[in-house]
């Protein structure tokens, strides 16, 4: 069955998906030799995930009801015992979107930022780049990030839902980067106000509250 194409309206679908692209996805500037020599421009978007299971249940499906399509997962490496898979595809049509909304392509890491697109919806952003990260922090749960401009993005949200948090920068192997996360005691309050949809990160807050997780 051939599927067209589409192009959906900002909403808090496309808001959470943009949050898992800004945490741990990618519109790398990729090109590929044709015959002839010459460069040829590729329309890549990426999801890096050690959850295969995630992928599955949520960023496929999430995909497909956005864009009307669904990106294949592939093996991409093995790391400290962790398998890590991307969920690629490759469209012009569905990269230059993203760039339309002010999603940064290539090496974003460090100028990452979220599209002014996204203010009433912030929280769903807020969720899928939560979704992301590996959650716990020291004794509390939150995100790491080499953006300052995502990391401020993430306390003024916590400042706003009344999360204690902390915030700090660190420098390691010639980067900048901030973790900022929510204090022990307020983690459980998370699920309250953010609309996570990772389940190893809803257990996880939920452990913190003493509740059983589900069978």
């Amino acid at each position: 069955m051939i599927y067209k194409i589409s192009l959906p309206k900002i909403n808090k679908d496309l808001a959470y998906f943009c949050g898992l692209i800004l945490g741990n996805g990618s519109l790398p500037n990729a090109y590929s030799k044709r015959p002839n020599g010459k460069l040829q421009k590729r329309y890549i978007i990426s999801f890096f995930c050690t959850s295969n299971e995630f992928l599955k249940e949520v960023y496929q499906p999430l995909f497909f009801k956005l864009f009307h399509i669904s990106p294949k997962i592939y093996f991409q490496k093995k790391s400290k015992n962790c398998i890590v898979y991307n969920c690629r595809i490759e469209s012009k049509h569905i990269f230059k979107f993203l760039e339309s909304i002010n999603l940064i392509r290539g090496r974003k890491a460090k100028i990452a930022r979220v599209p002014n697109l996204f203010k009433k919806h912030k929280l769903h952003v807020l969720a899928g780049l939560l979704d992301t990260d590996d959650g716990k922090k020291g004794s509390g749960f939150g995100f790491s990030t080499a953006s300052k401009s995502l990391a401020l993005f993430c306390s003024k949200e916590f400042k706003y839902l009344n999360l204690s948090y902390h915030s700090c920068p660190w420098f390691y192997k010639g980067h900048n980067y901030h973790q900022i996360y929510v204090h022990k005691k307020d983690v459980p309050k998370i699920l309250e106000s953010i609309p996570l949809k990772n389940k190893d990160k809803i257990c996880l807050i939920k452990s913190y509250a003493s509740v059983a997780q589900p069978g």
